[in-house]
C-alpha cells in the first residue's frame, strides 16, 4: 500500500512539475526548431540568391562583351537592363555594384559623365563591400572634376582610406588642384602619394615624378628670406645713419 501510494505522489508530483514546467519546455522546443528551421532556410536563400545573382551578372558579361566593337547598342541595352536588375534585386551583392563599374566605365568611353557619376553614385551610396566602394568614390571624384565640378571632387577624397588606396587617392587630388590652378597644393598631393606608394604600386612612381617635375621647381621660401635680411638690415643701417 505504501509502495502504491508512493507511485500515485511520484506521478502527481510528474504531473504538478508538468503543470508548472511543461508550456515554458514545449516553447523552448518550438523556439529551438524554429530557429534551427529558419537558420536552414535563411542559408538556402543565401545559395539560392548568390547563384541567381551570379547568373544573372554572367548574362550582363556576355552583353557587355558582344557589345564591343559594334555600332548597334542592342547589346548595351541588354547589359543594362541586367544591370538594373542586379540593382533591384541584389543591391547589396558585389555584381551589382561590379555591374555598376562597368556601365560607368563604358559612359565615360561615349563621353557621357552624367551616366557615369550616376552609377558611381549608385555604388558608393548602395555597395556593401569597402573596396568597391573606394573605388567608386575615386573614380567618381575624377568624373566630378572632368564636369568642373572640382570642389565635390575634393570632397569626395578626404578623410582616411586604407594604405592600398592611399597613393592612388592623393594623386588624384593632385591632379584635381592643378586643375585649379593650385600648382603648391597638387605638388603636395603628389609628394605624398610617392610616400604612399606600396612595393606592389612602384611603377607608378616614375608618372608621379613626371607630373612632380611638371609643376616646375618649388618656391624656395627660405632661399627669398636670406635674401631679404640683407636688404633690411641695409635699411635699417641708414635709418640710423639719418637719425645720428
Amino acid at each position: 500500500m505504501a509502495d502504491h501510494l508512493t507511485e500515485e505522489e511520484q506521478i502527481e508530483t510528474i504531473k504538478r512539475w508538468w503543470k508548472e514546467n511543461g508550456s515554458g519546455i514545449v516553447t523552448g522546443i518550438v523556439l529551438a526548431l524554429a530557429a534551427y528551421f529558419g537558420w536552414q532556410w535563411w542559408q538556402g536563400k543565401e545559395r539560392s540568391d548568390a547563384e541567381a545573382a551570379s547568373n544573372v551578372y554572367q548574362g550582363f558579361v556576355e552583353a557587355v562583351s558582344a557589345n564591343e566593337g559594334k555600332p548597334d547598342n542592342k547589346q548595351l541595352t541588354t547589359a543594362q537592363s541586367l544591370a538594373r536588375e542586379l540593382k533591384d534585386d541584389y543591391a547589396k551583392r558585389i555584381y551589382a555594384a561590379q555591374a555598376s563599374l562597368q556601365l560607368a566605365a563604358l559612359a565615360v568611353e561615349k563621353n557621357d559623365l552624367e551616366a557615369a557619376a550616376k552609377e558611381l553614385q549608385w555604388v558608393v551610396d548602395n555597395s556593401s563591400d569597402d573596396a568597391l566602394t573606394l573605388v567608386a568614390k575615386r573614380r567618381l571624384a575624377s568624373v566630378k572634376a572632368a564636369r568642373g565640378e572640382t570642389n565635390e571632387a575634393l570632397a569626395l577624397l578626404k578623410g582616411d582610406v586604407p594604405p592600398a588606396f592611399a597613393a592612388l587617392y592623393a594623386e588624384t587630388r593632385g591632379d584635381i588642384l592643378v586643375q585649379q590652378g593650385d600648382k603648391d597644393a597638387a605638388r603636395a598631393a603628389y609628394q605624398e602619394a610617392r610616400a604612399q606608394l606600396l612595393p606592389e604600386q612602384a611603377a607608378g612612381s616614375r608618372l608621379l615624378d613626371l607630373k612632380i617635375e611638371g609643376l616646375g621647381e618649388a618656391p624656395q621660401a627660405d632661399e627669398e628670406n636670406a635674401q631679404d635680411e640683407p636688404a633690411a638690415e641695409d635699411t635699417e643701417a641708414e635709418t640710423e645713419k639719418d637719425a645720428q
